[in-house]
């Protein structure tokens, strides 16, 4: 693997090598001594405007796996910040902006490995930390329906879809039939109640600005527990760690918050590993 910019550029073999990776990197992300030799003399270099998920994941990864991180924040220019760590030497360069043409143009064209670390239409190792995350609690990615809530995080849905279909399962996406704003990807169901439904997972993918949580939730307060009740048994819940029932606000049993955090982060290492082999 030289780059990572999409997940759709990949077939259900190098997925499953990323994932199957990515569960050997969970060892050294969950053990006590946190020490790979995988990256000795690799930098992980990045650019991205506020500390954020990715830029820790990726600081981490390199440390797990004896790499030096060098994260960068804010720059003015992101492709000349780009080509200044590429003509620095460092070996990766992780690209996350509203762009997406900055990360496959520089990739076109530089001598280190990228990947996308987020963008406006594409999130790869977000939506691999999804799947993985699946994968662990519901014993494989075969045959599932999972449903996504929100209006924010959009930009992964494709990637989830596609890696979906490749096990033959399948991605829906709540959205109320108001809101006229949010470009619909993939199958998407306007009644809450039919969209929750048997689902096997559901993935809080959060609110844009001035959205209305009720419309989307059930409640003010988040994920409305009635509808999580009208999903499959001890339903995974990712992106949020509770529900709202009568009474408030309260932990979701089953959110698996914690699990795709450490997903991330072992995907993370994964793609460097991979990268830095290939």
């Amino acid at each position: 693997m030289k780059h990572l910019l999409s997940l759709t550029d990949l077939n259900k073999n190098e997925i499953n090598n990323i994932l199957e990776i990515a569960a050997q990197m969970r060892r050294i992300v969950t053990n006590s001594y946190k020490k790979g030799p995988q990256l000795i003399g690799s930098t992980v270099a990045g650019v991205w405007d506020k500390p954020c998920a990715s830029s820790t994941a990726f600081s981490l990864a390199a440390g797990y796996l004896s790499g030096t991180a060098c994260p960068v924040f804010g720059a003015e220019d992101l492709y000349e910040q780009c080509r200044l760590l590429d003509n620095m030497g460092a070996n990766v360069v992780v690209i996350s902006c509203e762009n997406d043409n900055l990360a496959k143009t520089f990739a076109s064209k530089s001598k280190c490995g990228v990947i996308n670390g987020g963008s406006g239409q594409y999130d790869p190792i977000g939506a691999l930390a999804d799947l993985m995350t699946l994968n662990g609690k519901l014993d494989g990615l075969q045959n599932l329906s999972v449903l996504a809530v929100g209006n924010k995080e959009t930009n992964k849905l494709n990637e989830l879809a596609y890696c979906l279909q490749q096990y033959g399962s399948t991605l829906l996406w709540y959205l109320p039939a108001d809101d006229f704003a949010t470009q619909r990807k993939g199958i998407v169901i306007d009644k809450a109640e039919s969209a929750f439904a048997g689902a096997d997972a559901v993935i809080d993918i959060g609110l844009s600005p001035f959205s209305a949580p009720a419309k989307y939730y059930g409640t003010a307060g988040g994920i409305s527990e009635a509808l999580m009740d009208k999903a499959r048994i001890n339903c995974p819940l990712l992106g949020t760690d509770s529900v709202v029932d009568r009474i408030g606000v309260k932990d979701y049993p089953y959110n698996a918050v914690a699990a795709r955090d450490v997903s991330y982060v072992s995907v993370a290492m994964a793609v460097l590993y991979l990268i830095h082999r290939g």
